[in-house]
């Protein structure tokens, strides 16, 4: 397994040219302020700083997507059986947390491979889910293991198994996590391929959407799967992402076990990398998830996410700094991981153009070129799902997606933020996602997002207040108000027949 630092070479050749144009012009501003004085000058500085970041993630976020298509997609790896008839001891890990699905697990022990046992991982509390859980187990003859404590979070629970379990390889599989038949025999293959992998990752769809929330956005995890992870598996650094995966008993004891951290996934993957072992992609491996059920489990799961993006930040930046890992695979986690907390950063730079400049009666007057790939890199995350669904999806529908996709990811800046600077002054917290959906009224939506709402006409307030316009906060602001819309959106239930598999995908496992 090598990787080649092609794709962040082009990356930051494509930012430096943009870097240079920014530098320019911000020198230009720099000397106008010095007569404003330092706090000025300071706030300019801070400014350019910014746009120079963001124009970074967007730069990789257009190329990533273009290197995809125009040249990853085309040159596929096809990966041989395994010669060897040998058959590894596999053990189906499967962890729930008041969440069991028995109909995803039951399918998922479907495997056309001899050695595997079962085990479920309980950290439930609730009295219907360990009933749920004991009645599965004494049925189909699957072990139940629960510990004393629930030290360690998800990562706890592993370990608590794993530390003294038999098996040579073991698949981590999340409540809603539906792996294909031939799921363990094709993982394996990936293992006799790659010498050096420690870590076999599977693609996934998102299937069964009850409900319109989940079928408007589950598109975009079809899209990015296999994109992203199938770029990363060259030219940057892909981890394990939680579920779905593949681990061998030697990656597992090399890298200490599941450090007990939110992010447990990332962290047990760069200690991997560190061991000498590399987490490989399987994107012929598609496997079925569920999108989060609805717009409160989603921004759960996002505090979540950037909670543990946050913790990473502060335990493992010298870790990666002393890793083993090459220059543009540290650069790719910083670019990818440290984006959520950062958006706490976007706040301040907000903070500057329409509060703390007007009030000292100064404005930075950018040149209208800057206004192009600023647009661009605003809409840059959404690249992938454009070229991905343009000519299977109705254009009308293309576009309602994408509409709905800026309002989505417009209005988690609030929760972003303040999970950022919870977690930056606190302790990170792992949040079960939600899966189970109920109906909601409009007054309970309001309710349920009045934070955001609230912090969405302020802003506005105060932009109209100081600059006299609203538009400096409107990507901000107007998804933070409108939130409520997305809250009622699950209440719409998709038919039956088509909750299943949407838009007739086939999860399975090619030859």
């Amino acid at each position: 397994m090598t990787k080649s630092p092609r794709l962040y070479l082009i990356i930051l050749g494509c930012w430096s040219v943009l870097l240079a144009a920014l530098l320019e012009t911000s020198l230009d501003q720099i000397d106008a302020a010095t007569r404003a004085g330092w706090p000025i000058v300071t706030l300019v500085v801070a400014s350019t700083v910014f746009i120079a970041y963001f124009w970074l993630n967007g730069t990789k976020d257009v190329v990533y997507t273009l290197y995809y298509h125009l040249i990853s997609a085309r040159r596929s790896r096809p990966v041989p059986r395994r010669a060897s008839a040998a058959q590894p001891r596999v053990v189906l890990v499967y962890c729930t947390c008041n969440d069991f699905s028995a109909d995803s697990l039951l399918r998922s022990m479907r495997q056309d491979y001899g050695d595997f046992d079962v085990v479920i991982l309980d950290d439930s509390s609730k009295p219907e889910y360990l009933a749920q859980v004991d009645a599965f187990g004494a049925e189909h003859g699957v072990r139940v293991v629960r510990r004393a404590d629930r030290a360690g979070f998800k990562a706890g629970n592993l370990n608590n198994y794993l530390g003294t379990a038999e098996f040579d390889y073991f698949v981590i599989l999340d409540s809603d996590e539906i792996i294909p038949p031939g799921y363990i025999g094709r993982s394996l293959d990936y293992f006799a391929a790659y010498p050096n992998a420690g870590i076999v990752q599977a693609n996934h769809i998102a299937t069964r959407n009850r409900n319109a929330f989940m079928r408007m956005f589950s598109i975009g995890v079809d899209s990015h799967w296999i994109a992203y992870q199938t770029v990363k598996d060259r030219h940057g650094f892909l981890s394990l992402l939680g579920h779905g995966a593949m681990v061998s008993r030697e990656c597992y004891t090399e890298a200490g076990g599941f450090p007990h951290v939110v992010a447990e996934d990332l962290c047990f993957s760069i200690a991997a990398r560190d061991a000498g072992y590399y987490t490989v992609f399987a994107p012929d491996v598609v496997c079925e998830e569920e999108y989060p059920v609805d717009y409160l489990a989603f921004k759960k799961r996002h505090s979540k996410w950037t909670q543990g993006n946050m913790e990473f930040i502060k335990r493992y930046t010298g870790v990666i700094l002393r890793s083993r890992m090459s220059w543009f695979e540290k650069l790719d986690i910083v670019l990818f991981t440290y984006n959520l907390p950062l958006t706490a950063v976007f706040s301040v730079y907000v903070a500057i153009h329409v509060v703390v400049l007007p009030v000292l009666g100064y404005r930075i007057e950018y040149p209208l070129w800057m206004l192009a790939p600023t647009a661009l890199f605003l809409l840059a995350p959404m690249l992938n799902d454009v070229i991905f669904h343009f000519r299977a999806m109705p254009k009308l529908r293309l576009a309602w997606y994408l509409l709905h996709t800026i309002l989505l990811y417009g209005s988690m800046l609030f929760i972003s933020f303040r999970a950022s600077v919870t977690s930056a002054f606190g302790k990170s917290v792992f949040v079960v996602t939600p899966k189970e959906d109920q109906r909601i009224t409009l007054r309970q939506a309001l309710v349920a997002n009045r934070a955001e709402i609230v912090f969405g006409v302020l802003l506005t307030a105060v932009s109209i207040y100081l600059t006299g316009s609203a538009l400096p906060v409107l990507l901000i602001a107007a998804p933070a108000i409108f939130c409520f819309y997305l809250a009622l959106k699950h209440n719409t239930a998709t038919p039956v027949a088509d909750a299943a598999e949407p838009e007739s995908r086939e999860p399975v496992t090619a030859a």
